[in-house]
């Protein structure tokens, strides 16, 4: 017997009163909301109703939280409901669900949605959803497979704040959230500077302890294209500091790091670059680097 949409809200039920998952239940909400993290939170408008919260939360909980043994805990809530023939096809159902960001490309009224993730669609049944999704449309969700190439899907699912062009769609899959980092994109969480942890820089007294700091970096992520001799940084850095374009080499740093999932992950590169830059001792400065003359000037005059 196939799971049902009843079904599912039983086992959600189930996961979210269960006294045996008091504790774990407990320490996945706080990972989940980040009542930990900093900054303030000010959800974005039709994601903010405590329910819905929630119900994003269970929906996680149930079909996306993994218990210490590997399982789901809806996986223990088929067990405790169902038996024989018809807890088996339960838990195969259960253990193929899938987080996705797919778009609507069809409404079938009363009935349910198609949905495409590029070279993937999902016939989703569910009456509620073919009532206030419309073509063109992205869904979050869990997506749960019940046989026959047709999908439900959990409690909590959402609909994206955003419409997606046509560039977008055709490379989704580049652009899939877990429902952890969708919640803090819907929470908009603020952090004051005074919050805001500081980052720390490196900072070397020779060019070749920057570089091999550099090297082992970029060794350890794949970037092959910034591991570089020292003489071949410090013929970049000298080039460069010549005719005093520090643009030159930020820019030539940029090229060799690549595609990046965010602005950090650059600024990070960026700041090993830095490092050796500073690390270079200055031919028009008596050979002294950029970190000793600073610490000069911070002396105290005679």
């Amino acid at each position: 017997m196939p799971l049902t949409d009843s079904m599912i809200e039983q086992l959600t039920e189930w996961c979210a009163r269960s006294e045996s998952l008091a504790d774990i239940r407990s320490r996945a909400r706080s990972d989940y909301f980040g009542y930990d993290e900093a900054g303030t939170v000010k959800y974005m408008s039709g994601a903010e109703e405590i329910n819905s919260r929630e119900r994003r939360f269970l929906g996680w909980f149930g079909f996306g939280f993994r218990l210490p043994d590997g399982k789901y805990p809806a996986e223990l809530a088929a067990s405790a409901f169902l038996s024989g023939a018809g807890l088996t096809p339960a838990l195969k159902s259960i253990q193929d669900a899938r987080y996705v960001m797919a778009l609507v490309t069809m409404v079938n009224p009363g009935k349910g949605v198609y949905l495409e993730l590029e070279d993937e669609e999902f016939e989703v049944d569910s009456r509620i959803l073919s009532q206030v999704l419309n073509k063109g449309d992205a869904l979050c969700a869990h997506v749960i497979p019940v046989g026959r190439g047709r999908w439900l899907v959990s409690p909590g699912w959402l609909v994206w704040p955003m419409r997606f062009g046509p560039g977008i769609r055709s490379r989704l899959k580049r652009f899939q959230l877990d429902p952890i980092k969708l919640e803090r994109f819907l929470q908009q969480r603020m952090v004051s500077d005074k919050d805001r942890p500081k980052p720390e820089y490196p900072r070397d007294r020779a060019l070749d302890e920057a570089v091999a700091r550099m090297t082992a970096a970029a060794r350890g992520e794949g970037r092959d294209r910034l591991v570089r001799s020292v003489e071949e940084w410090k013929t970049l850095v000298l080039a460069c500091m010549k005719v005093n374009d520090f643009n030159r080499f930020s820019k030539d740093v940029v090229k060799r790091v690549g595609e990046v999932p965010s602005l950090d992950d650059m600024n990070k590169w960026l700041a090993l670059a830095m490092n050796i830059w500073n690390s270079m001792p200055q031919p028009d400065r008596g050979g002294r680097t950029a970190y000793e003359l600073s610490r000069e000037e911070l002396l105290p005059d005679d």
